[in-house]
């Protein structure tokens, strides 16, 4: 059995912070982790590293012997890293933003795609309502997002997607799917959507608003799957990617409403750090285009070229 890097890492940590615990917490990880990777790395080389003095751990003379050593390598691994952060600015860890409508639909895809496209990346995911990931992107806390409508700054490139497919979502407990249904038909019934400020709720109150109405039974949840788990039990109606609930839409719990007026279509956009532009944000890029595109969440795929989309508005 050979050493590996994330084992001779969690011994410089350790000889470096003092402590199994300040290691853990510097890499991010538990302080169990830590100890299974100490004592791997002792089964490879053979020499017991440390030993315990009281409620500490103290560096035996082998593992001591073994400390210029581990400090080149780790010195040579910095180097490494850093040479390839200049060659390409994503490199290594993505984190990566997406609405609930795309985790819920496609995500699985997405990931699974990256990695078959060996898009060697520790993705960290950060799923929520659009306006939040803009927040996010224009504070540089993510790298990449898909997002409806941004509003970004300078800083944040965007890319247009297509044009979202949106629908009045209810069960057929409720009977409203035999005819055209309109803004004073679902004042009855209750309303789930997002709180403000979202996509959803946007939807939801220009559609009542285009009658001169406002819908006296909402429900909020910030949850898209209780939502579309509440809409399917017959507790109310909702505006929904139908992408999401392909399966119930097959199996008959759900259906698409015939409405009027149509929904407003809302813009689909992927966003990125300028700064992050790369050989690795070129291949994110293209996955998530690849994916969304095949994927029931659009009416309508902008192609690279042609596309009539307008470009969002920025922020100073």
């Amino acid at each position: 059995m050979k050493a590996t890097l994330s084992q001779i890492e969690a011994f410089y940590w350790i000889t470096r912070l003092g402590s199994f615990h300040a290691a853990a917490a510097q890499l991010n990880l538990t302080q169990p982790t830590i100890s299974l990777r100490i004592r791997s790395l002792e089964e490879a080389l053979g020499v017991r590293l440390f030993e315990r003095a009281g409620r500490n751990m103290r560096l035996t003379d082998g593992g001591a012997t073994l400390l210029p050593d581990i400090g080149s390598m780790m010195q040579l691994a910095g180097q490494l890293s850093a040479r390839q952060r200049l060659s390409d600015p994503l490199h290594g860890r993505l984190r990566l933003g997406a609405p609930a409508s795309i985790a819920l639909s496609c995500m699985a895809e997405l990931l699974a795609t990256l990695e078959k496209r060996n898009a060697h990346f520790d993705v960290s995911l950060t799923i929520d309502k659009s306006s939040m990931l803009q927040r996010k992107l224009n504070d540089r806390e993510i790298d990449i997002a898909i997002v409806v409508e941004p509003d970004v700054k300078p800083h944040v490139r965007v890319v247009p997607l297509g044009i979202m497919k949106h629908a009045w979502i209810a069960s057929p407990r409720l009977d409203l799917g035999r005819r055209s249904i309109g803004p004073a038909d679902l004042m009855p019934y209750r309303v789930f959507t997002q709180a403000e400020p979202s996509n959803l709720m946007t939807l939801v109150m220009t559609w009542f608003g285009s009658a001169g109405l406002e819908p006296k039974r909402l429900s909020t949840c910030d949850s898209i799957a209780v939502i579309a788990r509440l809409t399917a039990a017959g507790e109310g109606v909702s505006i929904l990617s139908p992408a999401i609930l392909e399966t119930e839409l097959r199996m008959g719990q759900v259906q698409v409403l015939k409405t009027r007026p149509a929904l407003i279509r809302p813009r689909l956009y992927l966003a990125y750090q300028v700064d992050k532009a790369g050989h690795g944000m070129k291949l994110v890029t293209k996955t998530v285009r690849d994916v969304v595109a095949t994927s029931s969440v659009l009416e309508h795929r902008c192609r690279k070229r042609g596309c009539r989309m307008p470009r969002p508005g920025r922020v100073a």
